[in-house]
């Protein structure tokens, strides 16, 4: 692996790094970005960084499996967390489709109610993670996602169900589906 800074910069005079050369993730999209932030830095004396806590990382696995930002552990070690978990058989689509398989993890700090991060485990796991990205980058709380609107009935609404369980039981929400 060549040794570079958070902004590319390799210890070689005017040389940047990009992609599988600079280590972990190696990914095809964090090597896209990399290269477009290395240049940017190199031709306008940039400082883009990429966070590898907002990339997300998916396992094509049947369910699928689906991650960004902290876990639950990686969380305790400087916030106070709370992780609650959703199970899809509480998602009023993943009946629709005939697949209840898994959950969505929430974990956020118990009293900021940031979202440090969130897990998924389910059917479309790779297409619901966009919107858990979105959430830990823009450093969402709970209530951000509560006030966003989301379409009914889909996959995604978890993530919101998910949101919702850190203040209430959501099993005792009505839903003329389940």
């Amino acid at each position: 692996f060549v040794k570079a800074d958070r902004h590319l910069r390799t210890s070689q005079e005017n040389v940047w790094a990009a992609g599988d050369v600079t280590g972990p993730p190696m990914l095809e999209t964090v090597a896209a970005r990399e290269g477009y932030m290395a240049v940017e830095n190199a031709l306008n004396n940039g400082r883009m960084m990429l966070n590898p806590k907002e990339v997300p990382h998916v396992v094509f696995s049947d369910p699928e499996v689906a991650s960004v930002g902290l876990t639950d552990e990686e969380a305790r070690k400087s916030h106070e967390c709370r992780c609650l978990t959703v199970f899809m058989n509480a998602v009023p689509k993943a009946h629709i489709i005939g697949d209840t398989r898994g959950l969505v993890k929430i974990v956020a700090d118990n009293k900021t109610r940031r979202i440090l991060g969130v897990h998924v485990l389910a059917p479309q796991a790779a297409e619901m993670i966009h919107e858990a990205t979105m959430i830990v980058k823009n450093r969402m709380k709970l209530e951000d996602v509560l006030n966003t609107l989301h379409v009914f009935p889909t996959l995604s609404e978890a993530i919101k169900l998910a949101a919702q369980s850190h203040f209430r039981d959501i099993s005792r929400l009505s839903c003329c589906t389940i």
